[in-house]
């Protein structure tokens, strides 16, 4: 007998110090219920016009849209969470990047969709973000850093857009006209970055582990996550290669780059042998913009380096999880032809070749080829994209380089009565009303811009900017602290905007 209590005690207390056995698969983890949104969300409809807000917004809808979501809808039909109402945006964006917000929208770069090559990369990034989804990663904390970061950028593309307002004449206009379309480009690489959450190790492998079973349930090869990952890890190798493009990536998403050295190096870039006064003026404009930007950004570099998992790890940790959960489906062959039947849709494959055409040529305006970037431009604007925002964006950079305002602003205003308005664009207008002495136009396009996307935050500091420049302080100081009372975090920012001398 004592024996037999020796052993059962034995037992117990194995049983008792061994860890709890988890689910073998994600999805396991996840209980069963119906989709709610949580706190944080504004409503589906305002967050679009939020997205509006940022940069050059959205691609407009068109069949690659319906492509999408039904690949999504597939996806959600396996998740243990029902009733998700999550939809695809396509953003107006060169850059790999994707988001999810609190209202179940999913946001991916126009850039992402460019690069992969079959369906089951497509359902990939989007199983990854409808687990962020299902799995409630949109919390507070993430979403406030998105609102801070997004107001901080739109300050930055104003006061880059002003800059040939605040040049001198002769010599000096010359070198102002230079260093906008410098800082134009510049500005469109800012504001079409689109900055992804900072989820945390934890949560971007469960997204990534829970998208693989989402895909094998949907009948997707589970190989296809580490390599759309493997895609993501290349284009990061890319950025890396280009010092400008690296050091602007770096501080905004916090990565670690010292700031200061960044900005001069670019002021010195751009004032090249202009003289102490333009040097000054690019050293003002670092200072008070993009300095603000990446000071913000300065302060995240402990947490983003500890917390969020580098690509590579995150390509170790799916492929070990496919080979140990999945090693039957691991052969499974991509599906190419849905992919590519998509692309050739009418007009998808009008838009998609236009928007290759804007992407080159906003290349070659950062490289200083101004004619070959009008010829590419021009071709981004015919047929279905006539009036799309990254296009007439573009051209508009293209006609501010050859010091042709009156063309960019129609380029801005084709852009504006389109299907789809973009802050960057709204800002872009103001800014040359601006620099043309125009306030009353300046302060109305501004105005349209903020009431059409429902007061968003990515316009709040441009309002406020543009209110102080056509001196209505009143209004910019009204504007400051509705700002300061809606986003407690951006108090500082919205009063010393509408204080700025």
């Amino acid at each position: 007998m004592r024996r037999r209590a020796a052993c059962l005690l034995l037992v117990l207390a194995t049983y008792a110090t061994a860890p709890l056995a988890r689910a073998d698969k994600e999805i396991e983890d996840v209980r069963a219920s119906a989709f709610r949104f949580g706190s944080m969300a504004i409503g589906q409809a305002k967050d679009v016009d939020y997205a509006r807000a940022e940069g050059l917004g959205l691609v407009p809808a068109s069949s690659l849209d319906t492509y999408l979501n039904g690949v999504l809808t597939k996806l959600l039909a396996q998740s243990p969470v029902k009733g998700v109402p999550a939809k695809v945006y396509v953003r107006a964006s060169s850059d790999w990047a994707a988001k999810t917000t609190a209202d179940a929208n999913i946001y991916v770069a126009l850039g992402v969709l460019l690069r992969v090559d079959d369906e089951d990369e497509v359902a990939a990034i989007l199983a990854h973000e409808a687990s962020h989804v299902v799995l409630g990663h949109a919390n507070a904390d993430v979403v406030q850093s998105l609102q801070q970061r997004a107001l901080q950028l739109s300050d930055a593309a104003l006061d880059a857009s002003g800059l040939v307002a605040r040049a001198g004449g002769g010599g000096a206009a010359a070198v102002g006209s230079n260093a906008r379309m410098k800082e134009q480009s510049q500005a469109l690489l800012v504001n079409t970055t689109l900055v992804t959450p900072a989820w945390n190790r934890e949560q971007e492998r469960t997204a990534d582990l829970l998208g693989v079973d989402l895909l094998v349930r949907a009948g997707y090869a589970p190989s296809a996550m580490a390599s759309v990952l493997r895609k993501q890890a290349s284009f990061e190798s890319e950025r890396a290669a280009d010092p400008e493009a690296h050091a602007l990536e770096q501080q905004l998403y916090a990565f670690g780059v010292d700031p200061k050295g960044a900005v001069a190096e670019q002021t010195a870039k751009v004032t090249g042998g202009a003289g102490a006064a333009a040097a000054g003026e690019l050293g003002a404009l670092a200072d008070s913009a993009l300095g603000a930007a990446f000071k913000w950004g300065s302060r995240q570099v402990t947490n983003a380096q500890t917390s969020h998992p580098k690509t590579s790890e995150r390509i170790t940790d799916v492929e070990a999880y496919v080979a140990r959960e999945y090693k039957a489906e691991s052969t499974k062959a991509p599906q190419d032809e849905p992919w590519d039947a998509a692309k050739e849709q009418e007009p998808t494959v009008d838009v998609l070749s236009n928007y290759i055409s804007a992407i080159d040529a906003k290349g070659k305006i950062d490289k200083g080829d101004v004619a070959g970037a009008g010829r590419l431009a021009k071709a981004s604007l015919s047929g279905p994209t006539r009036a799309h925002a990254y296009p007439n964006y573009v051209d508009a950079a293209v006609h501010i380089a050859q010091g042709a305002t009156a063309p960019a602003a129609t380029d801005y205003e084709t852009a504006l009565a389109g299907p789809e308005p973009a802050g960057a664009i709204y800002v872009a207008l103001s800014a040359l009303y601006l620099q043309t002495g125009k306030n009353d136009k300046a302060v109305t396009v501004i105005e349209s811009g903020y009431a059409r996307l429902k007061e968003p935050p990515g316009l709040t500091l441009p309002l406020i900017a543009t209110y102080r420049a056509a001196g209505r302080q009143a209004d910019a100081s009204r504007v400051a602290t509705t700002c300061a009372a809606r986003w407690p975090t951006m108090q500082k920012l919205c009063l010393d905007e509408a204080n700025r001398q």
